[in-house]
């Protein structure tokens, strides 16, 4: 049970982003994950690119790694969270992804944006490896679509709120009455990957989510030179 990921009640302070560079970070997360996929060639859906995030979270874990703040919640789909499609929507508005039925993609711009944040995180190891961790994980689930159901409702979590029970996620789906209609999302069991005290939480340089930042607001260089030319 010592590296079991487990299943709690949701609790506002630690399951979802306390400021807009937590919420800015998981943004890159999502960003990245599209990005390191551009080499397959193949797109991902929201279903796939939620999985990802998640199996890559569970495995760096296990090496004493966290990187994100919003956390996923156990619902008839598996480990999900309505909010990522939030992000999604938001992404799309900013112009750097693209959503066409189920398929989701960097915009040229997308591209061109996380070309240059990615080349940031040169030297940052632990960085890095949070991104080579997603590559790994959207390559095998891009490839093997259908394993994506399999790796996530394999997972093995304690259940702290039913006396401390090991349960799988898809025992866990089953618990879940068809009947049941959920009017917030804190009625569901949110995962909190198997952390230990030495877990360290990966922050994002400063740099990276300033840009990003500004990418979002669709601010480009043309605004400041604009800007610039009204104040001279």
């Amino acid at each position: 049970m010592k590296n079991l990921s487990k299943v709690v009640r949701f609790d506002y302070n630690r399951h979802l982003p306390q400021s807009a560079a937590d919420k800015t970070s998981d943004l890159f997360y999502i960003l990245s994950t599209l990005y390191l996929a551009e080499k397959t060639e193949k797109n991902f859906t929201k279903l796939t690119l939620e999985k990802t995030l998640f199996v890559t979270s569970q495995e760096l874990a296990s090496k004493n790694f966290s990187f994100l703040n919003t956390f996923f919640y156990v619902n008839t789909y598996g480990p999900h969270n309505t909010i990522i499609y939030q992000y999604l929507e938001e992404l799309q508005k900013a112009d750097l992804i693209n959503v066409e039925k189920n398929d989701i993609y960097l915009t040229p711009k997308g591209l061109r944006v996380m070309s240059e944040l990615t080349s940031l995180a040169s030297g940052n190891k632990q960085l890095i490896e949070i991104l080579l961790g997603l590559e790994k994980i959207s390559q095998e689930l891009l490839e093997h679509p259908s394993k994506s159901i399999d790796l996530t409702h394999s997972i093995k979590v304690v259940d702290t709120t039913d006396n401390k029970k090991v349960k799988t996620i898809e025992e866990l789906i089953k618990e879940i009455s068809p009947e049941q209609r959920f009017k917030e999302a804190s009625q569901f069991k949110y995962i909190e990957p198997q952390t230990e005290e030495r877990t360290k939480k990966v922050e994002l340089p400063s740099r990276i989510i300033n840009q990003l930042e500004v990418a979002i607001a669709k601010i480009e260089e043309a605004d400041f030179e604009k800007r610039e030319n009204l104040q001279s």
